[in-house]
């Protein structure tokens, strides 16, 4: 959302044209900006932006209240897929990462993951992978699960380097659960508050994640 940033308004409207001419350099020269006009913004919120530039996503991986997961910040920038998240309560998140990049590849050669169907068979024939048991079924992401798997980097990023006010709960994201029936915390829990859509100004560093 570059309206809210405290920059000309014919510096606003060169970036949102550099958006549609040149996505690339759209990341650069709006990086450029963060790390110029705004550096702590720039070192604590946006540290994942020189990797996702050089290979179009990046994996953010985290563990909270029992539950791992992992999913990718750029995938439907670049490659226009929808972004990736892995979720489990037993395997480490670390694994899940590796399975994102797994996943993430066959996207990068040119591959669609689609939502219904089941992946568990091509998972098992990969070592990391080959104890899965369960069904590996993409879904769609839903409104409930902005409050079970907190993605404020999504919302941060779409907002201030594609101009997308993305709605609660309207992530452009599929989601695997693995190892379920075990439930994420319910809605209206753990971090939930980061969800709304970002509206930072500067001197107000906090009001994202």
């Amino acid at each position: 959302m570059i309206e809210t940033l405290n920059i000309p308004e014919t510096q606003k409207q060169y970036y949102r044209d550099l958006l549609h001419e040149n996505p690339g350099r759209n990341l650069i020269e709006r990086y450029s900006l963060f790390c110029s006009e705004y550096a702590d913004f720039a070192r604590k919120r946006l540290s994942y932006l020189p990797q996702l530039m050089q290979n179009g996503w990046v994996p953010i991986v985290l563990s909270d209240e029992g539950m791992n997961y992992a999913f990718t910040v750029g995938l439907e920038y670049s490659f226009g897929h929808p972004e990736i998240l892995i979720a489990s309560p037993s395997r480490p998140a670390r694994l899940l990462d590796r399975m994102l990049e797994w996943f993430t590849e066959n996207v990068e050669k040119g591959g669609c993951l689609e939502t219904g169907s089941d992946y568990a068979a091509d998972l098992k024939r990969q070592p990391d992978f080959s104890d899965i048991e369960s069904d590996a079924v993409f879904r769609a992401y839903e409104e409930s699960d902005a409050d079970n798997y907190p993605c404020g980097s999504l919302y941060s990023f779409y907002g201030y380097f594609a101009d997308r006010n993305l709605e609660r709960g309207r992530l452009p994201m599929i989601i695997l659960e693995l190892d379920f029936p075990v439930r994420p915390a319910p809605p209206g829990g753990r971090l939930s508050s980061i969800m709304s859509a970002p509206r930072w100004q500067e001197g107000n560093e906090g009001a994202d994640a």
